[in-house]
């Protein structure tokens, strides 16, 4: 009879801690669920800045590569110029010796038209070339930009990775101080997300 009413009171007890129990649960799950709304939150803020910091370097590598073709497309035009430069400069000094021997007036403005005519290509030419060069100059520049933005989304995946990791570790040990912690993370992370977008 002894062990049935020691068997009684073992399940009470029993039945008492785990009442205890589910009460603690109760008061402790609100904090859980916020832990786990906040968490899934920064993980998809997280998801956001890792897809525009993809798209941004993706567009600084097109554009510092299309700034490279640029680039060659000047230098191209440079190289052209400088060879309009030798020939006007060889006609010019052409129509001078021609000049002086006296030649046929008839072949010395000849040479004098052909040398005026290569100042005149060159000077479309060195247009280009610096239209070229400037649209190098702001596709680089915008390049830069675009990279710069990148590392900035690529900062704010990181901090939110940083709070996401806390988040849940605080689950997992249940702690709450750990959380705030992830809480102050997550809110910088989303305010370098927010800095990044505007």
């Amino acid at each position: 009879m002894e062990e049935t009413e020691i068997g009684e009171v073992g399940v009470d007890k029993l039945h008492e801690q785990a009442h205890e129990k589910a009460k603690e649960e109760r008061h402790r799950a609100p904090w859980l669920q916020w832990l786990a709304l906040s968490t899934a939150l920064f993980a998809v803020l997280a998801a956001i800045a890792s897809l525009k910091s993809g798209q941004l370097a993706n567009e600084s590598l097109l554009r510092m590569n299309e700034a490279t073709l640029k680039q060659a497309q000047a230098s191209d035009s440079w190289s052209y110029y400088q060879a309009k430069g030798i020939k006007q400069v060889t006609r010019e000094s052409e129509s001078d010796i021609l000049s002086a021997s006296r030649a046929p007036l008839d072949v010395i403005t000849k040479a004098r038209a052909e040398a005026e005519r290569y100042k005149s290509e060159q000077e479309d030419i060195q247009k280009e070339a610096r239209r070229l060069e400037q649209e190098q100059k702001e596709l680089a520049d915008q390049s830069r930009r675009d990279l710069e933005r990148h590392h900035r989304f690529a900062y704010a995946v990181t901090v939110l990775q940083v709070a996401i990791g806390l988040s849940a570790i605080a689950a997992l040990i249940e702690r709450r101080s750990i959380w705030f912690i992830a809480l102050v993370g997550g809110i910088a992370g989303v305010g370098l997300l927010l800095y990044s977008i505007f």
